[in-house]
Parts: C-alpha cells; structure tokens; sequence
C-alpha cells in the first residue's frame, strides 16, 4: 500500500511538472504524443524542463468515472485524465464526456471538441497534424488537429451492437488496447471479452488501410490459470507497446507479445508459475530486452519474470524505480539473464 501511494504521488508530481513545462512561458516548445511519450511507454523524453515553473492557468475537469472500481487495481486506466501535447495544442480524452477537447497551451482557451458514442478511457495519440484516439463505443477516430473534423472513423469489431458494460451502454467490442503510434502505424486493438472475439490492429495513419488485422487471439486453446485446458487467450485492456520487432498487449493478466511486422502470435504466459504469476495490468512499459509491468521485471525474449521492482521511468541508460524500502532509485541493468 505504501508504494501504491508513493507510485500515485510521483505520477502527480511528473504529471504537473510536465502540464507546468508546457504551460510555462520559458516551454522548451517538446511534443508529448502519447501516453508516456513514446510508443516504449518509456516516461521520458531528452527535452529538458525550464528553469522556473509556474502556473500559467487552470481548468477543473469532471472528476473522473473509471471503469473499474478501486478494488481492480490492475485494470485503472481512467483513473486520472491523461492529456497529451503536440505544438501549441493540448488534448485531453474524457471517459465522462464521451469526447477528446483541445486548449490551446499558452491561455488555456478551449480550441474544439469533438464527441464520440461511449467513453474515451485512453489518452490520444497526436502524429503530424491527426489525432488519434478509441472509445468504448469500438471505434478508432482520426481528427484534423487544428479544427477536430473528423477525417475518418474505423470500426474495429464485426458490428454496431451494444451491451451494458461498467454502468454505460457501450460496444460488444469496446476498444480498450490503447493507440500506440511505431513507424508510420496505429497499433489498437477491441473486445475484452476473447469469447466474443479480439480483434488487433496495425493501421496506417495517413491513408487509414489496415496493414494487418489478428482476430485470432481470443480462441486459443491453451492452459488457463486454474491449470485447465480450454480455449481463450488476451483480452486487450491497457496501453499497447510497441518496439522495432514486437508489440506487447496489456491486460488484467501477464501481457501478451507478437511480431510487431507479421503480427505472428509470440507467446501468452498465462498460466506459468513463479515471478510474476498472474500479475498483469494496464501498465507496460519497454526498456532495451526488458519490459515492466505491475512491478515486476521480465524478459522481453519470452515473457520470463526475473525480479520484483517498482519501474516509474526508462530512459536511454537508466531506469528509475522505487527499492524494496520505497525509495527512489536510478540503477542500470548490465545484462538481461538468458532463457534457460
């Protein structure tokens, strides 16, 4: 519980001294394009912060209505709002408002907004002069920067059809793999309920043509958590992270991994024993052959826990955590332990 609280304070902390960088008159004019920066979902950027700090304007925002209670600690995506900002823009999804709005960076003024049919649950992602984001009503959108026009709308599961899911009327297939930007394509993916269906795509985001499309994952038949053979296999909840070769797939359970190019299924441990057992959460992020998730360290290779660590931020040579005792350390692995 301690390091839950520490966790939450250092988020709020990075989260207003980036909203106070942007807003700043001394701004270093970065970008923040996705959640976490990057496509790593690393939390850091070379840009470096001004010398002074301080408020330039404040809105106060509907609090938020996550998805998920407290008690689904590993599924709180929506717990805050999570803006994004590209040049004088700042963009904040509303999983309230069923909208993404922009304000401009130096007044705080409302530029445009633009409403959906559900929940937006997580934040856009903003490439050259688009918008992209998913709501739970099933859709990936793309919108004009400047004005929010729609440019185009892609259904990502088989059909319109609704069902009550936490307390809204949203899609069977609610798009809840959130955007990740890698190379020139939007990596999303729909449906949380693999029965049903998943559906994970690469899209290109100029032209909007599916690059690929797996709609395999949810019927694999594969050992599940209570040591039972029966069919299943992800369901898409978190933030998708991407590198040159894989993109991993979050959920309330150990993230899944695939070919990032072929789109070709790599491994789901979803029933393994051991370091990271039933761990999971919305919360990957990838550091080299590493990636973390829910406080756990594992090998990128195959999925393999290695160590308990609390990881908040990756850079190009460090990697910030919290220790056994809840402070905050920087540290360097030198080597990834090979697969047995």
């Amino acid at each position: 519980m301690k390091n839950r609280r520490l966790r939450r304070a250092l988020h709020l902390l990075v989260y207003l001294a980036a909203l106070q960088l942007f807003f700043s008159g001394e701004s270093c004019g970065a970008d923040w394009p996705m959640w976490r920066y990057d496509a790593a979902r690393s939390g850091a950027t070379a840009d470096g912060l001004a010398e002074q700090l301080y408020l330039q304007w404040a809105r106060r925002m509907p609090k938020p209505a996550p998805a998920w209670s407290e008690e689904q600690y590993k599924l709180q995506f929506d717990k805050s709002y999570e803006p994004i900002v590209m040049g004088k823009r700042i963009f904040v999804a509303s999983m309230v408002g069923d909208k993404v709005t922009a304000y401009d960076t130096d007044s705080g003024v409302e530029i445009w907004r633009f409403y959906c049919d559900g929940p937006v649950r997580f934040a856009p992602v903003g490439w050259k002069d688009r918008i992209y984001f998913v709501s739970d009503d099933g859709c990936l959108y793309c919108l004009a920067a400047a004005d929010g026009k729609l440019i185009r709308k892609l259904r990502l599961g088989p059909s319109d059809k609704k069902i009550l899911g936490n307390g809204r009327l949203i899609s069977i297939w609610p798009a809840r793999g959130g955007p990740a930007l890698f190379d020139g394509k939007i990596y999303c993916a729909a449906s949380i309920w693999p029965f049903m269906g998943v559906f994970i795509y690469a899209i290109d985001a100029e032209t909007g043509e599916i690059a690929w499309e797996n709609s395999s994952s949810g019927s694999r038949y594969m050992t599940q958590q209570h040591n039972s053979e029966a069919f299943g296999g992800v369901a898409p909840q978190g933030y998708l992270a991407a590198t040159q070769d894989k993109l991993l797939i979050p959920s309330r359970t150990t993230p899944a991994c695939y070919d990032r190019r072929t789109v070709e299924f790599i491994y789901y441990r979803l029933s393994e024993r051991g370091m990271g057992k039933h761990v999971g959460g919305y919360d990957v992020c990838i550091w080299k052959d590493l990636f973390f998730n829910n406080s756990i360290m594992y090998r990128l290779a195959d999925g393999e826990g290695i160590v308990k660590t609390s990881v908040q931020v990756v850079a190009d040579d460090a990697i910030i955590a919290f220790d056994k005792d809840a402070a905050l350390v920087g540290y360097v692995p030198r080597e990834v332990p090979e697969a047995e």
